[in-house]
């Protein structure tokens, strides 16, 4: 994207706006939510803006946008806003994510010991899939995929093991949604993806070959609850020579073995996914 050049500023345009930037919305945005975050009654639009420095009519475009997001809720009897609940559904997350990570910690790291590759940890999101946790190879870290990143389900090893976990009719779903669905080696047809998910069950193990980047293929598995529904993905990702015939059955046992251990430690507790 070419940069702009900056605006003028001229009499009509409120004193607090930024040059354009997105950034500075974000900005102000933040700032509510942390002056409300210190208020749990509430506060009014008026209240709102002497907190962030801003006039009240920029204050309630920002109230209103968030109200609408679900992040913040309005009393009708007294106009004032608070956060939303759905604040609880991010603190569930971070919460699960974060137990989560503590516990297969050691499975992860004696996985990339045995396998000599990088090692990842990834739950659903939406129709894709989001790292939360990674341990780098010992040999050489390969991994294009870090922490934080997020990966359709037809991408990547642990994304794939997701994606064959799921039901038909979800698997169907992901193919209803709109968008091409890329790899480094070329665009997917559903056809060439149902192949992918049914290769993945009968194996019990996803396989994805250069599939992110060039000489580095990728092993993946999925964690799965006492129903049999997903929790998360382990994979591991190394260069070639782990993907030879005399080397991919010990590397998938592997990476299987530590789905099972994962499963184990994950039982007596609530299922950790998103």
């Amino acid at each position: 994207m070419q940069p702009s050049s900056e605006p003028r500023t001229t009499a009509a345009a409120p004193a607090d706006r930024s040059s354009g930037s997105r950034i500075a919305v974000v900005d102000k945005a933040v700032r509510v939510l942390d002056i409300l975050m210190r208020e749990p009654a509430g506060l009014t639009p008026t209240d709102v803006a002497a907190g962030i420095e801003t006039n009240r009519s920029t204050a309630f475009r920002l109230l209103t946008s968030l109200e609408q997001s679900g992040l913040l809720q309005r009393e009708s009897g007294t106009g004032r806003y608070r956060l939303g609940v759905k604040f609880l559904q991010y603190a569930e997350s971070v919460r699960a994510g974060t137990a989560l990570i503590d516990l297969a910690e050691p499975t992860l790291r004696r996985l990339s010991e045995h396998t000599r590759q990088s090692v990842s940890l990834a739950i659903r999101e939406g129709f894709g899939a989001r790292c939360i946790h990674r341990i780098p190879g010992p040999e050489v870290e390969v991994f294009a995929w870090k922490i934080g990143d997020w990966m359709p389900l037809h991408a990547g090893a642990a994304p794939q093991a997701l994606l064959g976990a799921l039901s038909d009719p979800e698997v169907e779903r992901f193919l209803a949604q709109p968008g091409e669905r890329r790899t480094r080696r070329g665009i997917l047809a559903d056809d060439d993806i149902r192949a992918q998910v049914a290769a993945t069950r009968q194996r019990g193990w996803s396989l994805n070959l250069a599939g992110l980047t060039a000489g580095v293929n990728s092993l993946g598995a999925a964690v799965r609850d006492e129903a049999g529904s997903p929790v998360c993905a382990i994979s591991v990702a190394g260069l070639q020579h782990h993907y030879q015939d005399d080397t991919i059955d010990r590397t998938a046992a592997l990476v299987l073995a530590a789905a099972v251990e994962l499963a184990e430690l994950l039982r007596p507790s609530q299922p950790l996914s998103r």
